[in-house]
């Protein structure tokens, strides 16, 4: 059966990141201070503890503050000019609207008498 490779810890990627961007003298030193680690005793399946689902709520809370670091949200800048556009757009149809109200009801006055 072939081994299994051992996931690098956190410490262990950063240290080989390190080492591929510094240069050859610098490398030497880098792998001259790392320490020496000893490997890491896994625990038995049956040692293991069951890990605790976490409730419906912080469930969701958790996934709802992972999609809202996804949102491009505006700059100040974009959201006046939105707020700007929206505004005018708004007014524009309230006009609109309202004119073509008056109209007709001047119209079925004209007309109902």
């Amino acid at each position: 059966m072939a081994k299994k490779k051992r996931k690098q810890s956190r410490r262990e990627r950063k240290e080989a990141r390190a080492l591929k961007q510094a240069s050859a003298p610098q490398q030497k030193e880098i792998a001259e201070v790392k320490p020496v680690e000893k490997p890491v005793a896994r625990r038995e399946k049956t040692q293991r503890k069951a890990r605790k689902q976490p409730n419906a709520i912080e469930r969701f809370i958790r996934e709802t503050r992972g999609e809202l670091k996804k949102v491009t949200w505006p700059t100040k800048q974009e959201a006046w000019q939105l707020t700007i556009v929206v505004t005018v757009v708004t007014v524009f149809m309230a006009f609109f609207l309202g004119f073509f109200d008056w109209l007709f009801t001047r119209l079925f006055a004209l007309i109902l008498g």
